[in-house]
Parts: C-alpha cells; sequence; structure tokens
C-alpha cells in the first residue's frame, strides 16, 4: 500500500511543468545540513542524480549542468579573449545602441547572479564554502565576466558575434530551464519567493542577452575590403556567426534572391580567399615541391593533396564521427519510448516528463545529427573545390611546360581530360572518402548496440554480412572494369565527335555526312551502349546484393534468437532492431560505392602523376642573354648544334648545326618539305631537346609559326596579345601587314570576333594577324615560319617591303625566316640551306647563286635566275595596297631620340635593281620601344563585354541558357523515347517492392504483439517462412525494377537522343559550326550525353522509390496516431515551400556553374594548341592568370550551388526532426490521456518516422537532380531540332545521271551572305563559264576568292541570282547530289584517324584498283605501297589541327629502329620506310622495322632518313594535299575545284602537282583554280579577278595584263610577266 502511494507521488510529480499540488516531498535547493552530507554537497538527497522523493534531480545535481556551461565558457572564453586582443580593430566597429544596451543588461545579470550567491551565504550558513552550489554560482559569476570582455573586444574586432558567446547563452539557458523545473517541482516559489524571483530574473536577463547578440544585425561592412567589393561583392560565410554557419543561414539572401529573379553571374558573389585558386594552386604546388624533393622517384600526389588541403578535411572527421554516434543513439530512445508505451499496460506506469523526454531527447539527437552531418559535407565539398582549383591550375601549368616526349603520348583530348575528368573524380572523392573509416565504425556500434538487444544472436547477421561482402566486392569489380571499358567507349566517341565538327567542312563539300554517320552510330550503338546494357544489368545484381543484406540480416538475426534464447521475440526488441538494420543499409551500401570511388580516383591519381611527371622542356637548352645593342651584334647564335625531338631516341632532328642571326639583318632559311626549317626554328624557342652544343638567344623573342594559332577573341585582342595598347604603334602595325582593307571589309573592323581556330578569317588573313601580333610584341628577335606562304603574292611584296624588307618596320631587328619563297631571298642579309636536318649552303644571295649548288637549283625551278628581274626589282612601285609609312623628318619620336643617344648605326638600304627615288627616313623602329604588358583585369571576354559589344555582329552567340522550369513537353518528351508500357510497368514493380517491403515490417508486428501476449516464441516456421517470402519478394522486384529501368527505357531513350542530337549536327548548316565553338557542341555529345546515358535514370528511380517509401510512412504514422493528420497539410505545405524556394535558385546556380565549366575547358584546349607561341612570347603567367580567373568563375558558381544542398537539407531534415517530435509527442499524449495504443503499433510507426528524415531529404534532392539533369535532355532536344541546310535529295528533282557532262557554269546575278545579319560576300557575279575551260580566280585576300567556291557546293546558299550547272539550277537539286557531282581540292588538307581507304574513300565504294590508280596519278602509290598494310595503313590523326599548330612536326635522321611515341599501328615515313607495332609487353611497345624503301628513291640522298610527324601529321603537308587531290580524282566529275590548293607546298611538290593538272587525265574537266601563286593560273583560258566580292575584271591573262587594270598590278607587284 505505501508502495503504492509513493509511486502516486512521484506520478504526480513527473508532470511536463513540474507544478503539482502544495506538499512537501524531500528537501529544496536552500536547504542544507551538515549532518550526513557527501563530498561538495551539503543537501540531504546528496547526489543522486534522481531524487528519491519526487520524480526530479537533487538540488545538487541540477547545478551541474549550469557548472559544466560556467567552466566552458571560462576555459573557452579565456582563449577567446587572447585571441581578440591580437587581432587588428576593423573600422567598422562602432559601439552603437545594440552594443550598450546588451552590456548593460549582461551586467544586470552579473548582478543578479551575485544577488542569488548572497541569498545562498545567508541560507547555508557555516557549510557554504564546502558546497558545490555556492561553487556554481561563483562560477557563473566569473564567466560572466569573460563574457562581458569578449562582448566588449569582439564589437570592434569582428564583423559577427563571437561562437563562443552564443553557445555560452544557448547552453546556460537550457541548463536554466531545467533548474528552474527543478525548482517548482520543490516549489520552492512557496518557501523562498525572492531567491525564486531573482533566479527567474537572472534567466530572463541571459534570454535578453542572447537574443541582442544573435539576432541584432550588424554593420558587417569592413572598410578595409571595400577596394574589393568594388569588384565583386565578398561572401556572406566570411562573416557569418556559427548559428548561420550551422544553419547555413548565410545563404538564405541568395535564396531569396534567385526565388524571386533568375540569378545570373552578377548575383554571385566572390569566393573567400582560402578557396580562390591563386591560393589554393599555390598550396598544392608548394606540397608537390616538397614531395618532389623528399621522393624524387616516386612522388606521392595523395600526400601531396593532404598536406595542401588536409587541414580542415581533418575537421570534417570530427563532425562525421559525431553525427555516426548520435545516429545510433535513436533506436535506443526508440526502445525506451517502446517501454513507456508498454508500462501503461503493467501496474507501474512512467510518468508523463519521462516521456517527454525521450521525444524531446528524439528531436534533439535528430537536430544534432543534421547539423553535424551537413558540417561535415559542407567541409568535404569544400576540400573538393580546392583540390578542382588547385589540380587545374596545376595541370594547366604542366601543360604549358611539357617537353614534346612529354606531349607524345598525350593527345589535346588526354590532357583536357585530366583536369575535366580525373580531377573533377578526385573531387568526388571528397565526398566518400571518410566514410572509409566511418562506415566500418557505423557497423561496429550498430554490432554492439545489437549485442545489447539479441545477444549473440547477431553473431548470425555478422555471418551473413561477411558472406554478402565477396560478393559485392565481386559485383563493384565487375563494374569498374565496365566503367573502364565505358571510358574508352566514350573517349573514342569524343574523338570521333571532335574530328568530325573540326572537318565538318571537308565533310560536307566531299557529302560523306552518311559515311561518318554509319561510323558514330557504330562505335555509339554497337560499343558504347552495348557495354552500358551490361553495366545496367551488373547494377541490378548489385542492388538486390544490397538492397536484401539488411533484409538477411534481419531475418537470420531473428530466426536464431528465436531458437535459441527462452526470451520471447517481443516489439521492445524488434522494432530497435530494425532500426539499427535500416540503419545498417547505409553503411553497407556505401561501402561498395567508397571502394568504386577510391578505385576510380586512384586511377585518376596515377593518370595525373604521371602528367605531373611527365618530361618538361629542357631548361638549358637555350641560354637567354640581353639584347644586343649595336647593330650587326649577334643575337642568335647556335654552335655544333645537335638537337632532337625526343631524348630518349638517337635519331635526330637537326645535326652540327652552326648558325648566327645579326641584329638588324634578315636571314632567311630554306630547304624542302621536311629538310628540318620549322625544327631549326623550334631549336632556337627551346621546343627541342639539345643533344649538343651551345644556342643561345640574346633578347626577347617574337614567334609566328607556320600553321597559325589565333585566339577565340577579338582581332585586335589578337594582334595586341596582352601587352599595353599603343595606339599609333598599332595602326602602324596593321598598316604594314596591310589588315587595313581586310578590317574594312570584317563586319565590325578589328572588334571582330575571331570564332575559334580563326573561324572567321580567312588563310591569309590568319598569317597576317599572326604576323602583326609578332610585330607588335617589339621583341628583339622575330623567328618567323613560313609566314608568307599563305599570303597572296601581291601582299607578300608589301609584307617584305614594310616589315621585313631593309625599310620595313622591323629593320632593326634581327628577322629569321622560314620560306619557301624564292622572291623573299634576294632581300636577304644571309641565307642557310636545310637538307635532312644538316645546313648544307650558306651565304648572301649573290654568294649563293653564283656558286650553283642547291639555292641556284632552287631559283631555276622557280624560273629566275639568280640576276634576273626578281620581285626585288620593283621596290619603289608602291601599289595601291602597299602602305608605305612615312613621316616628316622634325616629328622625331621619343623612340628615335633614344635612338640617337644609344648611337646606332642605321643600315644603309640595300637596294636591288634601279634605285628608288631617295625618301625622308621613315619615322624609324631602329629601337622600338618594347612591349609593355597590361595589367590583368581579369580575363580575355570581360573586356569587351556582352553590353559594350551588344551591336557587334561577328560575336560568337553566347551559348543560350534555358531559364526557370523545365518545360513539362521535355518530361513528356524524354518518357516518349524511354516506352510508356516499359514505364507503366517499372511504376508496378516499384510500388510492388515497397508494399512487399512495408508488408514485411507489418508482419513482424503481429509476430511479436503474439509473442508478448503468449511470452513464449511459437509457430516460429510459419513467422519466419511469411517473414521470409516478403523480404525475398521485395528485392527481386527491386531488380526486376532496375533491369526494366536501364534496360528498357533509359539506354533506350538515349540512343534515340543521340542519335537525333548527331543527324541534326549532320545536317547543320555552315554558319552554325562557325558561330558555335567546338567545345560548346563537344560539350553536348560528352556531359549532357553522359547525363542522360547514366545520371538521369539514376536520379528518377531515387526520386520514385523515396517518394513511395514517404508516402507509406505517412499513412503509418497516421492509422498509429490519427491526430498527426492534421500536421500533414502544414507540413506538406512548408516542405513544398522550402522546396520551390530551394529549386528556383539551385537550378540556376547549377546552370551557372555548368555554363561556366565550359569555358575553362575552351581556354585549355586553346591554350594547348598555341603552347609554342605562349612559350615564345614568354607569356606563360598571363595565360595561367586567365586559366586561374576562369576556374574563380565556375567555383564562384558551384560554392553556392553546393551551400543551396546544405541550406536545403538542414531545412528539411529540422522538418524531418519535426515529424519525430510529434509522431512521439502524439504518442506520449495519447498514452497520457488513456488510449489503449499498443507497443507494437507504436514500434512500427516509430522505426519508420525514424527513416522519414532520410527519404524527405531525398525526395527533394531528387526533385532538383531530375530537374538538373533533364536541363541535359532539353539541350539535347535544342541541338537535335537545329535548323537543317537544304535536303540531301528531292526525289521528284533528281540530277540527270550522266550530269555535269559538259561542265558549262553560270553565274547569273548571283549574290551571297555567309549568314543572316551578315554583309554581302559576292555581289551581284555574273559568269559564263564554258566546256572544259580552265579558270583562274584571283584578287587580295578576302575579296571572296573563297567564297565562291563555297557558293558553288552550296555551303552557303544564294541571297539573290543562281548558279547554272549544263542548265540546271543547282538551288533546284538536293545537296548530296550536287556535291557529290562536283570534285574539290580545299585549302584545308583535312586528315581522318583511320586508314588510308578510310581517308581516300569513307563511304567505302570503290575498289582497290580504282585507289591505287588515283594515287598513281597523285604520286603517292609508292609511298602507300611502302607503309605497313598498304590502304588499310592507318593513318592517325587524333589531334592533327592542335598539334600541327604547336609545330609538334618530327624531323629525324634514321638511326636504328624508331620508337614512335604515336598511338597506331602504322607510322607513315616520308621515303617508305615502315614502322610497325609488334607484340606489347607491359606498357612499353616493341617496335620492329621493316626497311622497304621504293625504287623510285635515289638512295644516297634520301635512304638515310625517315620523316615522322607526330600525331599524324605523319603525311607532311604537301603529302596531305596529295591526299586531297587523288580524292579529287575519285570524285566522277567534269567540274574540279582547286581552293588555292598549293599554298602550303614547296615548289617542287607544287610544280609536280601541277603538272598532274595539265595531263590529259584533267584535259576534259572544267577546272576552276582559286590562286595565291599567279604563275599557277597564267595558263588559264580566262581569269576572273574579284574585289571586294565584285567581279572587276574577266578575261584572258594577256586581254587583263595589256588592259593594265587590277590584274596588271597584282602581277606587277609579284614581279611577274605575260609571255
Amino acid at each position: 500500500m505505501e508502495y503504492a502511494s509513493e509511486q502516486q507521488m512521484l506520478l504526480s510529480s513527473g508532470s511536463f511543468t513540474g507544478r503539482r499540488p502544495l506538499q512537501q516531498l524531500g528537501s529544496d535547493y536552500l536547504s542544507a545540513t551538515a549532518t550526513g552530507r557527501q563530498p561538495l554537497c551539503g543537501n540531504r538527497e546528496g547526489w543522486g542524480p534522481m531524487s528519491p522523493f519526487r520524480y526530479d534531480f537533487t538540488p545538487c545535481f541540477i547545478d551541474v549542468w549550469i557548472a559544466i556551461v560556467a567552466v566552458g565558457g571560462l576555459v573557452l572564453g579565456l582563449g577567446s579573449v587572447w585571441f581578440l586582443r591580437k587581432k587588428k580593430p576593423i573600422a567598422t566597429g562602432v559601439k552603437d545602441l545594440p552594443f550598450f544596451l546588451k552590456q548593460s543588461l549582461l551586467a544586470a545579470f552579473i548582478a543578479d547572479v551575485v544577488a542569488q550567491l548572497v541569498i545562498q551565504f545567508i541560507n547555508y550558513g557555516p557549510i557554504a564554502f564546502g558546497d558545490f552550489r555556492v561553487w556554481t554560482t561563483v562560477l557563473t559569476i566569473a564567466s560572466g565576466c569573460v563574457i562581458f570582455a569578449i562582448q566588449w573586444l569582439e564589437q570592434s574586432r569582428l564583423r559577427y558575434a563571437h561562437g563562443v558567446v552564443l553557445f555560452y547563452w544557448l547552453l546556460l539557458i537550457i541548463a536554466s530551464v531545467v533548474k528552474l523545473r527543478s525548482l517548482v517541482s520543490q516549489q520552492l516559489y512557496a518557501k523562498s519567493l525572492p531567491y525564486f524571483i531573482v533566479y527567474c530574473v537572472g534567466t530572463g536577463l541571459a534570454v535578453g542577452v542572447f537574443l541582442i547578440e544573435w539576432l541584432w544585425p550588424r554593420n558587417t561592412r569592413d572598410s578595409r575590403y571595400d577596394a574589393i567589393e568594388e569588384e565583386e561583392e565578398e561572401c556572406p560565410m566570411e562573416y557569418a556567426s556559427v548559428f548561420s554557419c550551422l544553419t547555413f543561414d548565410w545563404m538564405t539572401p541568395l535564396m531569396r534572391r534567385g526565388y524571386k529573379i533568375f540569378l545570373t553571374e552578377n548575383d554571385l558573389w566572390g569566393l573567400a580567399k582560402q578557396d580562390q585558386t591563386k591560393r589554393t594552386g599555390s598550396a598544392f604546388d608548394d606540397a608537390w615541391q616538397k614531395e618532389l624533393k623528399y621522393r624524387p622517384n616516386k612522388p606521392s600526389l595523395w600526400i601531396a593533396m593532404f598536406r595542401a588541403y588536409g587541414g580542415p578535411y581533418m575537421v570534417a572527421a570530427i563532425f562525421k564521427s559525431i553525427n555516426d554516434v548520435t545516429q545510433y543513439i535513436q533506436p535506443q530512445l526508440l526502445r525506451f519510448l517502446i517501454a513507456f508505451v508498454a508500462s501503461y499496460q503493467t501496474q507501474r506506469p512512467q510518468p508523463v516528463v519521462q516521456g517527454a523526454a525521450i521525444a524531446f531527447a528524439m528531436f534533439a539527437c535528430a537536430t544534432l545529427q543534421t547539423t553535424m552531418v551537413h558540417q561535415y559535407f559542407q567541409r568535404a565539398f569544400e576540400a573538393g573545390m580546392r583540390i578542382k582549383g588547385g589540380l587545374a591550375s596545376a595541370i594547366y601549368r604542366k601543360s604549358l611546360k611539357l617537353s614534346n616526349e612529354g606531349r607524345a603520348s598525350k593527345t589535346t583530348g588526354d590532357i583536357v581530360n585530366y583536369m575535366a575528368v580525373d580531377a573533377q573524380r578526385l573531387q568526388d572523392l571528397t565526398q566518400w572518402a571518410q566514410q572509409a573509416w566511418s562506415a566500418p565504425f557505423q557497423i561496429i556500434i550498430c554490432m554492439v548496440s545489437l549485442y545489447n538487444l539479441v545477444g549473440w544472436s547477431m553473431l548470425a547477421g555478422v555471418a551473413v554480412m561477411i558472406i554478402m561482402m565477396p560478393v559485392q566486392g565481386f559485383t563493384a569489380k565487375l563494374m569498374k572494369s565496365m566503367q573502364k571499358k565505358q571510358m574508352k567507349n566514350k573517349d573514342a566517341r569524343s574523338r570521333l565527335i571532335n574530328e568530325i565538327i573540326n572537318n565538318m567542312k571537308a565533310i560536307k563539300l566531299y557529302a560523306w555526312g552518311q559515311a561518318f554517320m554509319n561510323k558514330l552510330n557504330h562505335v555509339r550503338n554497337d560499343q558504347e551502349l552495348k557495354n552500358l546494357r551490361k553495366i545496367g544489368a551488373t547494377q541490378a545484381v548489385a542492388n538486390f546484393t544490397w538492397s536484401s543484406a539488411p533484409f538477411f540480416v534481419s531475418c537470420s538475426t531473428f530466426t536464431v534468437f528465436v531458437l535459441t534464447q527462452d526470451r520471447p521475440l517481443t516489439t521492445d526488441i524488434v522494432f530497435p532492431a530494425l532500426a539499427l538494420f535500416n540503419l545498417l543499409t547505409f553503411p553497407l551500401a556505401v561501402l561498395p560505392m567508397v571502394i568504386t570511388s577510391i578505385v576510380e580516383a586512384t586511377v585518376a591519381v596515377g593518370r595525373i602523376t604521371d602528367f605531373l611527371c611527365a618530361e618538361e622542356l629542357q631548361s638549358d637548352a637555350v641560354t637567354i642573354g640581353p639584347a644586343p645593342q649595336a647593330y650587326g651584334e649577334e643575337s642568335v647564335i647556335i654552335r655544333r648544334g645537335t638537337f632532337s625531338w625526343d631524348r630518349h631516341e638517337d635519331r635526330l632532328a637537326l645535326k652540327d648545326i652552326d648558325f648566327t642571326a645579326y641584329k638588324g639583318q634578315l636571314t632567311c632559311i630554306v630547304g624542302r618539305v621536311g629538310s628540318g626549317k620549322s625544327s631549326l626554328l623550334q631549336s632556337m624557342l627551346g621546343d627541342l631537346y639539345k643533344v649538343a652544343g651551345t644556342a643561345e638567344i640574346r633578347g626577347t623573342v617574337a614567334y609566328a609559326s607556320q600553321q597559325t594559332w589565333i585566339l577565340n577573341a577579338t582581332v585586335k585582342e589578337n594582334i595586341v596579345f596582352f601587352y599595353r595598347y599603343d595606339s599609333d604603334f598599332y595602326e602602324k602595325t596593321i598598316k604594314a601587314c596591310s589588315l587595313v582593307d581586310d578590317f574594312a571589309q570584317l563586319p565590325d573592323g578589328d572588334e571582330t570576333v575571331v570564332g575559334e581556330r580563326g573561324i572567321s578569317l580567312s588563310g591569309g588573313q590568319k598569317a597576317r594577324v599572326s604576323l602583326a601580333r609578332a610585330v607588335y610584341a617589339r621583341a628583339d628577335i622575330y623567328l618567323l615560319d613560313d609566314v608568307l606562304s599563305a599570303v597572296d603574292s601581291h601582299v607578300g611584296k608589301h609584307i617584305m617591303e614594310n616589315v621585313l624588307g631593309p625599310r620595313g618596320l622591323l629593320s632593326s631587328k634581327t628577322r629569321v625566316l622560314a620560306t619557301n619563297a624564292i622572291a623573299v631571298l634576294q632581300q636577304a642579309s644571309y641565307i642557310t640551306l636545310l637538307k635532312d636536318g644538316q645546313v648544307v649552303e650558306k651565304g648572301t644571295y649573290r654568294e649563293l647563286s653564283a656558286m650553283g649548288g642547291s639555292v641556284s637549283e632552287m631559283l631555276r625551278t622557280a624560273g629566275q635566275d639568280g640576276n634576273g628581274s626578281g620581285s626585288g626589282s620593283s621596290s619603289g612601285s608602291a601599289s595601291e595596297t602597299s602602305t608605305v609609312i612615312e613621316a616628316p623628318v622634325d616629328s622625331q619620336t621619343k623612340e628615335e631620340i633614344e635612338e640617337s643617344q644609344e648611337r646606332v648605326p642605321e643600315l644603309a638600304p640595300i637596294k636591288a635593281g634601279a634605285s628608288a627615288p631617295s625618301k625622308p627616313r621613315s619615322s624609324s623602329m631602329a629601337t622600338l620601344r618594347r612591349a609593355s604588358t597590361a595589367s590583368f583585369r581579369g580575363p580575355r571576354g570581360k573586356l569587351t563585354d556582352e553590353e559594350i559589344a551588344g551591336n557587334s555582329r561577328s560575336r560568337q552567340t553566347k551559348e543560350f541558357i534555358e531559364q526557370g522550369k523545365v518545360k513539362w513537353s521535355v518530361y513528356g518528351e524524354y518518357a516518349r523515347e524511354n516506352n510508356l508500357v516499359a514505364v507503366a510497368f517499372y511504376l508496378f514493380t516499384l510500388l510492388t517492392s515497397q508494399a512487399a517491403s512495408m508488408g514485411g515490417s507489418v508482419w513482424l508486428k503481429e509476430w511479436s504483439e503474439a509473442n508478448q501476449k503468449t511470452g513464449l516464441n511459437k509457430n516460429i516456421g510459419m513467422f519466419i517462412g511469411i517473414y521470409f517470402a516478403f523480404g525475398i519478394g521485395s528485392s527481386l522486384l527491386n531488380v526486376a525494377q532496375t533491369l526494366i529501368l536501364w534496360i528498357f527505357c533509359s539506354i533506350e531513350a538515349s540512343r534515340k537522343l543521340h542519335e537525333r542530337m548527331a543527324n541534326a549536327i549532320f545536317r547543320s548548316p555552315m554558319s552554325f559550326f562557325d558561330t558555335t565553338p567546338t567545345g560548346r557542341i563537344l560539350n553536348r555529345f560528352s556531359s549532357d550525353i553522359y547525363k542522360v546515358d547514366e545520371v538521369l535514370a539514376r536520379s528518377f528511380n531515387q526520386l520514385f522509390v523515396n517518394a513511395a517509401k514517404s508516402s507509406f510512412t505517412l499513412v503509418i504514422i497516421s492509422v498509429t496516431v490519427p491526430a498527426f493528420t492534421a500536421l500533414i497539410i502544414p507540413l506538406g505545405l512548408m516542405y513544398y515551400w522550402i522546396q520551390r524556394y530551394y529549386l528556383r535558385t539551385s537550378r540556376e546556380l547549377k546552370r551557372l556553374d555548368s555554363v561556366s565549366r565550359s569555358p575553362i575547358y575552351a581556354h585549355f584546349q586553346e591554350s594547348l594548341g598555341g603552347v609554342s607561341t605562349i612559350r615564345a612570347f614568354r607569356q606563360q603567367d598571363r595565360f595561367e592568370l586567365e586559366n586561374e580567373w576562369r576556374v574563380d568563375a565556375n567555383l564562384k558558381a558551384y560554392f553556392p550551388s553546393v551551400s543551396a544542398n546544405r541550406w536545403l537539407a538542414v531545412r528539411l531534415e529540422f522538418i524531418g526532426a519535426f515529424v519525430i517530435l510529434a509522431a512521439a509527442g502524439f504518442v506520449v499524449i495519447a498514452k497520457a490521456g488513456g488510449s489503449p495504443l499498443g507497443p507494437g503499433m507504436v514500434g512500427l510507426s516509430m522505426s519508420y518516422a525514424l527513416q522519414i528524415t532520410g527519404a524527405l531529404n531525398w525526395i527533394v534532392r531528387q526533385t532538383v537532380e531530375v530537374e538538373t539533369n533533364i536541363v541535359a535532355v532539353e539541350r539535347v532536344l535544342e541541338y537535335a531540332r537545329l535548323p537543317s541546310e537544304a535536303p540531301e535529295i528531292i526525289p521528284n528533282k533528281r540530277a540527270p545521271v550522266a550530269w555535269p557532262s559538259k561542265g558549262e557554269l553560270d553565274f547569273v546575278n548571283y549574290s551571297t551572305r555567309y549568314r543572316e545579319g551578315l554583309d554581302l560576300v559576292l555581289k551581284n557575279i555574273n559568269l559564263d563559264i564554258k566546256s572544259h575551260e580552265k579558270i583562274g580566280v584571283v584578287g587580295r585576300t578576302g575579296a571572296g576568292k573563297s567564297s565562291l567556291t563555297l557558293a558553288l557546293f552550296r555551303l552557303i546558299e544564294p541571297a539573290t541570282g543562281h548558279i547554272d550547272i549544263d542548265n540546271l539550277d543547282t538551288s533546284s537539286i538536293g545537296l548530296l547530289d550536287l556535291r557529290r557531282r562536283l570534285a574539290i581540292i580545299p585549302q584545308d588538307a583535312a586528315l581522318f584517324e583511320g586508314s588510308v581507304r578510310d581517308n581516300l574513300d569513307p563511304a567505302h565504294v570503290h575498289d582497290d584498283t580504282e585507289l591505287w590508280s588515283v594515287l598513281d596519278h597523285a604520286r603517292l602509290k609508292d609511298h602507300v605501297a611502302s607503309m605497313d598494310g598498304g590502304l588499310e595503313a592507318q593513318i592517325n590523326e587524333g589531334d592533327a589541327q592542335a598539334v600541327s599548330k604547336t609545330g609538334f612536326h618530327r624531323r629525324t635522321t634514321w638511326e636504328g629502329c624508331p620508337y614512335v611515341g604515336v598511338r597506331l599501328p602504322a607510322v607513315i615515313h616520308e621515303n617508305g620506310m615502315t614502322c610497325r607495332r609488334a607484340s606489347v609487353s607491359g606498357a612499353s611497345w616493341n617496335p620492329m622495322c621493316i626497311r622497304d624503301p621504293p625504287s623510285s628513291l635515289n638512295p644516297a640522298s634520301d635512304a638515310g632518313h625517315a620523316d615522322i610527324v607526330f600525331l599524324g601529321s605523319n603525311l607532311s603537308q604537301g603529302q596531305r594535299q596529295l591526299v586531297n587531290l587523288a580524292r579529287a580524282m575519285l570524285t566522277p566529275s567534269n567540274i574540279l575545284v582547286l581552293d588555292e590548293a598549293t599554298a602550303a607546298v614547296d615548289i617542287e611538290t607544287d610544280a609536280m602537282i601541277q603538272r598532274t593538272l595539265r595531263s590529259p587525265l584533267f584535259a576534259n574537266k572544267t577546272i576552276i583554280t582559286v590562286a595565291h601563286r599567279l604563275n599557277t593560273i597564267l595558263d588559264s583560258d580566262r581569269v576572273v579577278v574579284l574585289d571586294k566580292g565584285e567581279v572587276a575584271e574577266f578575261d584572258t591573262p594577256s586581254a587583263l595584263f595589256k588592259k593594265q587594270g587590277l590584274f596588271y598590278n597584282l602581277m606587277q607587284q609579284a614581279g611577274l610577266e605575260v609571255e
């Protein structure tokens, strides 16, 4: 009886607030006794912690919490004071009203606690000094004073509330509230009202201080940052308080802005200093240098990254461990809650406050878990971001230093991949790496918790897990090998697409679209997607193993438990165990992913390490000295120089070179194609490996390469090339390089944006822009690689006079020119002839022509003898195009004054032939002031912002970014591509799988409740059997669901989408490729297609699975506690609102992230193409800065987009925690109200409620993933709907079979433009060309010569008029019919990766006899016959565009067996020697050499050398033109167009081609020749002279010459006459 009344008292004092009827129960807080006391506690209830009289803590124990907070405040506070004292005050730290209010309240609080102390002394009497309660109050006063100091200092030194202060107040308030409940329970308000009031006031003051400190807005501007802020807004994270950091509240302003408007890059904040690429790059650099110092042979990239970025990442580990421990407390709390419910079915129900405490503890646990896990994620993402920035910077820097060997095995695509793919892998790893220790740690905690629940039965579960591990390991391994294969397939497809886009013009001219489409479909469908299907099937097996693992574990554990133990399997065991098994799913599922991720990252680390350790340029290949001052001083000196393209081989590029160039002189290097001219120039730049001898360069260098390299920027930016803009000199430069007229024709003058690879400029214009860039740099030494070959002869002459010649702009400089142009030689001070990489002859023009050696032979071949009237003779006849720069004598420039002070003798001009009349001295450039570098203001393109250049017509179209919600039609179209029946089937399996899994849990509830009633384990077989059936059924349905999703839905859709997009690209007009950078198209085919292939299906799946899970959970909670339904709608609305808020912002941020990514790679690719030029101009730092700027621009979007995820998750998980609190709270209220709710139902609903947080979070996350990735579908569809060219075939308008039989051409009032909105490039052309006529087309660069050929092939469509061929209007027939019937030898020799046969005849319609016959006529038969495989020999064009730009030719002398750093089965040599890769052992290749020189070669002169050019420039430029000639002969056409076809070949090859064209083979064809070299068209029947897009003259050459018009001028400038 006594026991029952005691129980009743405990229950009555166990209310939530502690209120109860007045009655003395035990002692109170202010009572003290000297007898029977415990150490430091003068209260008779002792240390407790629970009071024996009330449901409450004992009076001594309630102070423990406050004491802990006070001690924490003291210790951490003193540290903070010391830290703040060291910090510099900031200007804005004004002490304002809130500051004084806060400090006054704090002073009042301290006074209040002193008052409490006084009351304690009065009440405790003599034992006060030995009582813990008194010391707690003293500690509180002390800590209050320390906090006062911090609050005083932080005002002037911090821009945010100090973390220690905020946590001190928060925890103090919580501890005070707990103590307040105890004081109420002790009824102190009745016994000692003064103390109770003082205590309550103190607590109120603490709340006041806390609220002001936390919520009152501060002036966060720091005047020290104002300068920065003008440029970009500072990231608020830098001055966010600790609570703001924990809840990601600093993101809210951006989220709000993103909700109201569409975000643009201007809305983004700047990066925090520690995240800027400049910082991360140098941190990585320091760490990597240390690695190289300590481990020169095997540096570890892992250690370097850890050293550079490991600190904050280790802090993340602490957050992670707290999160892991916290989440395993939840099942224990669930066990207490079930016990609480069950206690109401016994005689001893537990007090309500205990239930409430459990519910709040669950809530607190969930909240703590949320904060910790997201702090961990944020740190992980930041580390990833830093790694990405640091590596991007390191890879870029390295790529500028690579030597030829280092570059040999790596194509541009590979190197871009290191930055795009491998660095990304390492960035992704940061999210997973910590799981490597965390997952096992979680498994261990889980096992310990299970042991506490079910004893040794849990070993059955462990055994199952151990069995599952190797299965998962095996599937992971299988996946890895497939993924590797997938990467290879993806690379192959990317390479093919890159090649197709780069050579689209050739593909259209030759009508090869279908052939290449088939090639692409083969790679895509038969290799890539086939492998992807296998990946899908393996994925299904993997899903089965890990979705069934927790079920097998629970099933085996429960089975063993009921069979071995005497206890019944009841609800308080089953549901906590189930919750633990559910928690176990994550570490088990994540382990294989972690392993995969680590393996992928290890591969990436290996690749990047190889790259970072690749060989760099020889640092001492060339020594750089001070610039020479006087004329005639040596400025380039090579002594006994022997150079090789590859330091590991014996074959040499140049042997025993002795070469000197002098200040003020023009030195010409001549020789046949492949003799080593370019190599010699590159050896001066230090690009070649110096085997022996010395090379010295004195002064700065400017370089113009043979393959012009143009930046994707305005023409002006290309010429100024990062130097300071000097308008006077700029004008002189463009006049001298004869660009003035071209600028007049370009749509925006020199502000015209040159597309990628110089798309909007003609070949000659590119060459002159490249030359102008060199001139503008005002260097001391000019190395010019055949800059005159691409320009018309009269322009060449103008350039000779005004730039290179003795009176040119550069007359005072050292000029070294590699050339095939004979006309130039007369003006040269010195000539060096190379043959097979050796100097054969050298001397002045007169000496060499008199000597009768190879040079004089060359002159004879070119039809000029040594003293004839060469082009030099007309140096005085200035044409209207050659602008002579004159300046009055008196207007001396600053440069000239300096020059006269330096007393530089001026060379008398060397006059050839008639002396020119003496002119006033042109403003001399004897010592041009060196160009000074402009200061860096952000990347190119920022200089001419879209707004400023809004009206410019040439600017590339900015990538179209869809804004706002992705339209439903996109989802609809995607579903249709997926096959709707399959989608319906998928949804059905998904729902049944979820229902089966839920059924298993409900069955467990039935079983445990049955056991609870009987107290025994009955019908074991039946219960276990049905449970097993549910579990296995659910897992098998899961497999079916995955298989349907991958094989029938996703892959099918991506196949169709890719095909549609590829078709659209092939059918797009050329104008699309002119205005769209390659990178952008490639991006659609690589990253967007990757998302459609692999990411999108996974996101959809996650979304649907979690949506199903959450719906089932809400139903179960509502069935258990119907009151919960009242919360579903408000919670749902809140949830929806947060989600929409987030979606808008996140979507735009992700879009900004992906759009800002392509410029990084575009710039990288561009730089790789011009490495030689960048190094020659010594502009590496500038380009590195540009790269850093672009990476930062991307990270500026990436960082908020990641933080937005955290912002969302914290809020959603808080809703989830609230769901847990509500579910548990309603259970407690229901039980207190006498509801008959059973523990089984509570256990079931709570074990699901604990999972809801994750599920709800995943739904939003996956909604966003889906929305973000469906953008890829949207982008693919956008390209699939591109406007297309005219139809390929018009069925009822086919051309006659033999058309064009005559080959007559009529241009009738023909005008055309490149694309809408541009000026006409051809205007009112009227030409009538007879059958079999040979027509020459001449005119200045940019006059519209090439446009004429494009018009003929309808690459550009007429604006007015039409073209008739054999009286058939070409616009009326299909493009395929037209292009197949015309033959062309285009200006750019495009070769494709593949065999010789593929290059001649990609559609494989001709037989071998035809192919050998055309090769014979093209003088290539012997060469191809000697190659390994003949017609099947591989031409690996790989990167010909990019690589040949950098001059990666390999001119070598044959000695022994070559190792060829090119990925191709056969390598082509010029003399027919072939190198073949035999057995591949390990990583090294074992080349095998076959020697089979064709008989036609002169063994004495040629057999000793081979000519291999890197990456399939293994056919020299001349030979590539011959391949084009062979292609033209294969086309059965009576019309042949030559578009400047021989511009790039040497004189001998040119003569050979001309002979072929004049042979009987071509006698019956109409031939239209667009010419640079006028001598090639002098025997034409008639000549068309174009000027500014109009026909200026059209007649026979002799008639035009007599007429003395434009043609006569051009002939005069070229120094030619008509016989």
